[in-house]
């Protein structure tokens, strides 16, 4: 409960057969259908997100809530974007990084988005409180970029995440909209529930790196940028102290 509180991706007819179960397993974006998983390298097989059957929502709109918040994928294009609320879900630090901020050998930790019903489900929320919130960035795309965003971010997720779709209200106001949001699922095998004990977090974030950059400069990134919008995240601002003190540098 306080570790939660703190803290609270042969022959021709065989060929034609392997070809037929790949388009099975592929939706037209290219993301992964069957949640295949590479051992080796610690990413869904195919190298893409699991699709999960969501319907894309249309016109589409991306949720983001690690370094999407701060470093938006290019191809996003000139799109408006604003900082939103979604409700229901919480911002952890609880899945391994073997692409991004750590390697198959030593793996980083990164931000997952878990769903109260998901906590609840295993044993890390109680029914009936107050439904979680978190604040992340929405970006607008145009309809001619969709596909090319789809497949970059199913590209980009490839660690553990799956296709989830929820409602987002923009901190300025306005009517809530329907994002999409990549969720490392607590059913993914880079889904590390120990790591949301805060002592253990900081010691893999102070000294994780991976091909895109360093795990306590993620973690800085983010708490920056909640910072820049003056939202308060006590869980990920004590994390960041214990990453520091993990590294002398307090």
């Amino acid at each position: 409960a306080r570790a939660l509180t703190h803290f609270l991706a042969f022959a021709s007819s065989r060929s034609s057969m392997a070809a037929s179960m790949a388009a099975m397993s592929t939706s037209a974006s290219g993301a992964a259908m069957d949640g295949e998983w590479d051992e080796a390298a610690g990413v869904w097989r195919g190298n893409r997100a699991v699709d999960a059957g969501v319907e894309v929502p249309d016109p589409l709109v991306i949720f983001g809530y690690g370094s999407l918040c701060w470093r938006p994928e290019p191809s996003f294009g000139e799109g408006a974007s604003y900082p939103c609320r979604v409700s229901g879900w919480g911002r952890f630090f609880a899945q391994r990084s073997t692409d991004h901020r750590g390697t198959p050998k030593s793996p980083g930790l990164v931000a997952t988005m878990l769903s109260d019903a998901q906590l609840e489900a295993i044993g890390l929320r109680e029914a009936g409180v107050p439904p979680s919130s978190t604040i992340g960035m929405g970006y607008e795309i145009a309809t001619e970029s969709a596909e090319g965003v789809l497949a970059d971010l199913d590209f980009r997720e490839k660690g553990g995440y799956t296709r989830e779709v929820v409602l987002v209200q923009p901190l300025a106001g306005g009517e809530p909209v329907k994002a999409l949001l990549y969720s490392a699922t607590p059913d993914n095998p880079n889904f590390d529930k120990t790591m949301l004990d805060p002592d253990a977090a900081a010691t893999v974030i102070a000294s994780a790196v991976g091909p895109s950059g360093s795990n306590a400069e993620y973690l800085s990134n983010l708490t920056e940028w909640l910072r820049s919008l003056e939202i308060e995240e006590p869980s990920l601002f004590d994390l960041e102290e214990r990453v520091k003190a993990a590294q002398g540098t307090s």
